[in-house]
């Protein structure tokens, strides 16, 4: 059983890094409550510690990454804050700056049981009041808009126990409901969809896109980063992200996909979001190209000679 919902579209991104996509930020969130005083929501948000998070973006990013998985935490927080009140937030984390950051805000911050992240949504599901809903949310969702959430949440109210999965369908980002059982982890969205809840295919990209490789921070920046991760971006992806001159070595109109061939012979593939980004419409085996590469992925494209402000169409 599936339910939809549709947004407004987005402009992309032109680049590695986007605008952010909204005001709050650690230093000045708002005691926003986008659903209203009286919803019955609770959003349990497990957070790792920063120095050990985001281990897959180690060798993109290098020493910057807990400067990262802090901004992306941070970023993920101040979306639920000014969705549902910051008293609804429920923060289960052992990282220090994330406790001392957010609980002068008002939210709820607990320890971690170290028992990992299903065992840190229920502790933080167990300190809610009774009778209460629920909804675990993943701490890596940086471009999270706060009405996407409230979107989430006023859909999920409507069919008891529930989840939205990831952009790639096999994950979970959101589970709500009363009573339930967590099952974060590879392929969680069978496991959750097994115990009977019903899976939401949302049109929300900012809730969908977690954040744990080059590509999906990639694509959470064509989305439109919280301030703080977009600020970060701005200040140090000149560090991560290699510019270089390649060749087309591959390219399939259908799915807008390929790959690019650098100048000392190493392939690199780019997906069909840097394709589109790019304003081109085609590409020929050959050609030369200006690419931009994190982590040994194209994340930009443009012709040679020609800025992201000098779109070819």
């Amino acid at each position: 059983m599936c339910a939809s919902m549709s947004q407004p579209p987005r402009e992309p991104s032109t680049g590695p890094t986007s605008t952010p996509r909204r005001s709050s930020s650690a230093s000045a969130v708002p005691g926003g409550d986008l659903l209203g005083r009286g919803h019955p929501w609770h959003v349990v948000i497990p957070v790792k510690r920063t120095d050990r998070g985001k281990s897959r973006l180690g060798p993109a990013v290098g020493a910057d990454r807990a400067m990262l998985s802090g901004a992306i935490a941070d970023d993920t927080i101040a979306a639920a804050v000014e969705a549902v009140g910051p008293g609804r937030v429920v923060v289960v984390t052992s990282d220090d700056g994330v406790r001392a950051k957010w609980r002068p805000h008002g939210v709820v911050v607990l320890d971690d049981p170290g028992a990992g992240l299903n065992a840190a949504v229920l502790a933080g599901a167990a300190s809610t009041p009774r009778g209460r809903l629920t909804a675990a949310l993943l701490g890596d969702v940086p471009a999270l808009r706060p009405a996407d959430l409230a979107s989430a949440l006023s859909a999920a109210l409507a069919v008891g126990q529930s989840f939205v999965p990831d952009a790639a369908g096999t994950g979970t980002v959101l589970r709500c409901g009363p009573g339930f059982e967590p099952r974060f982890g590879p392929g969680s969205a069978a496991r959750h969809a097994a115990d009977g809840a019903v899976r939401l295919e949302l049109d929300l990209p900012s809730l969908r896109t977690d954040v744990d490789d080059a590509a999906s921070l990639a694509a959470a920046s064509r989305i439109g980063l919280g301030r703080r991760t977009s600020a970060l971006l701005a200040e140090r992806a000149s560090g991560w992200i290699r510019s270089m001159q390649a060749t087309v070595h591959s390219f399939d109109p259908e799915t807008r996909t390929g790959s690019v061939l650098r100048d000392d012979g190493v392939r690199l593939a780019f997906d069909a979001h840097t394709f589109d980004d790019s304003g081109l419409r085609l590409l020929r085996s050959g050609q030369r190209l200006t690419v931009e590469v994190v982590d040994d992925m194209v994340v930009t494209m443009r012709i040679v000679g020609i800025g992201h402000d000098q779109r070819i169409r």
